[in-house]
């Protein structure tokens, strides 16, 4: 037998070989996490809240970046996502899972409605609105989002350059949650309410737009029952093309510009024509042989 059929027929063999130990594997899994969900009487839900630092009252008062316009669409999505069956993670009323994207869509102006978030910002879970028990609720779930840039209070004796200057400042706001840097800012928070029930949440804002870049999220809990029910996911700002935020859209564009740049050149030596030309140079050989 020569070489590359032998190579060929081994290839298959070890590749079969590995589906179906990636099935049994992925069976197993499942059957497990099926088995605890089949154990357990009651489900948990739990809702992600903003930072607890934005007092409503300064609404009045706050100037956002220029992506926070009129008709604007930010969008994250939900990338690494793991969690028991008996545990789900909500937006608003819509429970989120891998892959969903969640959408804030603006549909005025703020700065003619500026105090009220509800007027002109909706939150989406792929394309369905998110909805929330209360107008205080719904505006902190806009502002894990998004954050002012600046912030006006000299009608108080103080006029803070930026928002996250004020975080940082402020003798009103806890420092131990924040972390400051050049070009973002980070909120970390662990809430331990039992041995067993810890939260923890980290939220990566752009300092200069306000924009959430990024957020991880990780919550473990024991039910009435005594049985385990957790989560943790990522979410990821995402823009043009669908990239994350820290991808540049070069690696889109470039390739569609060589491409474009590559088609006028073909045109123009008519190196479409030259190449029928030799197929059929090709066809008259092969017949004359």
């Amino acid at each position: 037998m020569k070489k590359s059929k032998l190579f060929a027929i081994t290839s298959i063999i070890s590749f079969t070989i590995l589906i179906l130990a990636n099935s049994s594997l992925g069976s197993a899994m499942y059957q497990q996490g099926s088995n605890i969900a089949s154990t357990t009487e009651e489900d948990l839900f739990e809702s992600i809240d903003a930072p607890e630092t934005f007092n409503t009252t300064f609404l009045n008062n706050v100037t956002y970046g220029p992506s926070v316009k009129k008709d604007a669409k930010l969008k994250w999505k939900v990338g690494h996502y793991e969690k028991t069956d008996n545990f789900h993670i909500a937006e608003g009323d819509k429970n989120i899972k891998n892959g969903d994207n969640i959408i804030l869509q603006i549909g005025t102006d703020p700065y003619l409605q500026l105090p009220n978030v509800d007027a002109w910002c909706q939150i989406y879970v792929n394309d369905v609105m998110a909805r929330y028990p209360n107008l205080n609720t719904r505006i902190y779930a806009v502002f894990k989002y998004i954050l002012p840039i600046t912030l006006d209070l000299s009608e108080h004796g103080i006029n803070y350059t930026s928002y996250f200057s004020y975080l940082e400042t402020s003798v009103a706001v806890d420092k131990s949650y924040w972390t400051f840097e050049n070009d973002k800012v980070t909120y970390n928070c662990t809430t331990i309410t039992e041995v067993n029930n810890v939260t923890d949440i980290s939220m990566v804002y752009d300092r200069e737009t306000g924009i959430m870049d990024k957020m991880f999220y990780s919550a473990s809990f024991t039910n009435t029952t005594g049985h385990f029910a957790g989560v943790n996911f990522t979410l990821t700002r995402l823009h043009g093309w669908g990239l994350p935020y820290n991808i540049s859209t070069l690696v889109v564009w470039i390739p569609i510009f060589i491409f474009v740049v590559g088609l006028i050149v073909a045109i123009r030596i008519h190196a479409f024509q030259r190449f029928k030309l030799y197929l059929e140079a090709r066809k008259i050989v092969k017949r004359a042989e």
